[in-house]
């Protein structure tokens, strides 16, 4: 019964990205143009692959937003994310950034796409600065850089 209650289910998903998504479409637009008006045989295939590479950047990104489902569960002295669970001294960071969550794991510098989430209800991120206080783990806020 007292594990029921110190489990906190926070709502989040995976941040859309908007940056990315024009990113990618104006690499793929440049890539197309490209595509059509070069002559040149060998570079053609360079281009169309470059194009299938950033299409398929932009179909991900739009399919995690809509079809992947993302977790984030605070219980007690662990937080456990899409499955993973993680303890404070598992962390390196936590970043935050308008809404954006990013958790940093020891050993990587850059947020993991899978552990960059957007928290839906911005009072929650005031209950994970306590739990990132209380377990040790440091806190920055600003803009993060995340894989893809």
């Amino acid at each position: 019964m007292d594990k029921k209650a110190s489990m906190r289910v926070i709502p989040v998903k995976y941040p859309l990205g908007l940056k990315q998504i024009s990113g990618f479409s104006l690499l793929f637009m440049l890539s197309l143009g490209n595509l059509l008006h070069d002559a040149d045989q060998e570079l053609w295939y360079v281009q169309a692959a470059m194009m299938a590479l950033f299409g398929g950047c932009i179909v991900y990104l739009l399919a995690r937003r809509t079809a992947l489902k993302a977790e984030l569960v605070l219980s007690g002295n662990r937080l456990i994310v899409n499955g993973v669970e993680m303890t404070g001294a598992s962390l390196r960071e936590m970043r935050l950034d308008r809404g954006l969550l990013g958790l940093v794991p020891h050993g990587k510098r850059i947020v993991p796409i899978r552990f960059c989430l957007d928290l839906q209800d911005r009072s929650m991120g005031i209950l994970l600065l306590r739990w990132a206080e209380k377990q040790g783990v440091p806190v920055r806020q600003g803009t993060f850089m995340r894989w893809l």
